[in-house]
């Protein structure tokens, strides 16, 4: 329910004020009477410290068990929201039964291609049936929940209206590029290599405008570019395809936006004309381009008719999750609640207590 880098953030911002926590008695929690006990908190943070260790967190030393005992009561903070919601589930008589629990397992199954597969995947990521089918049976209830307690928000035309007035620079559609590059790097001790693509060692900047030079009077001989781009360019990211430049989904042209590519890349390919290459190398931080403009379609002001729709349903997903984290929160208000972490563990800041998004149906 938190992701992973608002914990790192926390943890930073703690390290000088946490205590360490000791084992406490069974029961960690009460929420309105319901307990949640040590046995549960660890098996849940059993499952949280391996999956940050797999993104490279350790654990080690004074700090790494402060930042662990961070994590544990962040962890059942989130348990106490849980139980919250599923309660307020139960009373509003949206929790769901035994057969609409296996269903949903059943169709999880099917995805999966059996059942020897979906198996095969708990044991992998180390849960039980039972972990799963609560996992389910949370999910449709915080879904069943959400409808009803979000089911009569609505977004009036006046609001979308005065939204799009206020912001209409929001409202834009991109320019769309089509380009090809060819990158030559030069050493940046600043700068750290990327995964896949090896700074050439003993490669002076000097050396690198002069390859780039070389290759724009090359160009201007009558070289193609895109067998150029793929001789010669050290982007592994655009070598292909002529140096064609594509976004995340392949796509080109692209959006101006959509591709991490320096500003001063940027600037050059929005001044050429199309058909038209860089008579001067770029320089960027870690390298000089040659950029080649193929097509250019001029960024777009959408009117309000065109903007219409999409204002409607993102002040609408705004509203209702806007009322349901305050329906959340009240209930957290009201409920009895008992930590016997918290007395000695880190002060959580307060965050949203719901950052799941409703599955649509």
């Amino acid at each position: 329910m938190r992701k992973f880098h608002k914990i790192i953030a926390l943890m930073i911002v703690l390290l000088f004020s946490i205590t360490v926590v000791g084992c406490g008695s069974k029961t960690v929690a009460t929420v309105n009477g319901e307990k949640i006990t040590k046995t549960q908190l660890d098996k849940v943070m059993k499952k949280k410290k391996m999956a940050l260790e797999q993104q490279g967190a350790t654990f080690s030393g004074q700090e790494g068990q402060m930042m662990l005992k961070a994590l544990e009561q962040q962890a059942l903070e989130d348990m106490i929201t849980k139980a919250i919601i599923v309660q307020a589930a139960k009373k509003e008589g949206v929790y769901p039964s035994k057969s609409e629990i296996s269903k949903q397992i059943d169709e999880i199954k099917a995805r999966y291609g059996g059942e020897k597969a979906f198996k095969d995947d708990l044991k992998r990521f180390g849960y039980t049936m039972k972990e799963m089918e609560d996992l389910v049976a949370f999910n449709v209830a915080y879904n069943g929940l959400y409808q009803k307690v979000t089911g009569k928000v609505e977004v009036t035309d006046t609001e979308v209206r005065e939204e799009y007035d206020k912001n209409k620079d929001k409202y834009v559609e991109p320019a769309k590029i089509k380009a090809r590059a060819i990158f030559i790097k030069f050493n940046d001790p600043s700068q750290p290599v990327a995964p896949g693509q090896p700074t050439p060692q003993g490669r002076s900047e000097q050396d690198a405008q002069k390859i780039a030079q070389d290759i724009i009077k090359q160009l201007d001989n009558g070289a193609d570019f895109a067998k150029l781009a793929e001789e010669k360019s050290e982007d592994e990211r655009f070598k292909t395809d002529g140096g064609l430049i594509k976004d995340v989904a392949g796509n080109s042209p692209y959006s101006r936006g959509s591709v991490m590519l320096p500003k001063e890349f940027d600037d050059a390919v929005m001044k050429l004309k199309p058909g038209k290459y860089t008579q001067t190398p770029v320089k960027t931080q870690g390298g000089y381009y040659i950029i080649k403009l193929e097509s250019l379609t001029p960024e777009k002001q959408l009117s309000f008719e065109e903007a219409r729709d999409r204002i409607k349903q993102t002040l609408l997903a705004n509203n209702k999750q806007a009322k349901f984290d305050q329906y959340v929160a009240d209930l957290r208000a009201k409920a009895k609640i008992t930590n016997s972490l918290a007395k000695s563990a880190p002060q959580i800041p307060p965050q949203p207590q719901t950052q799941q998004q409703p599955a649509s149906k």
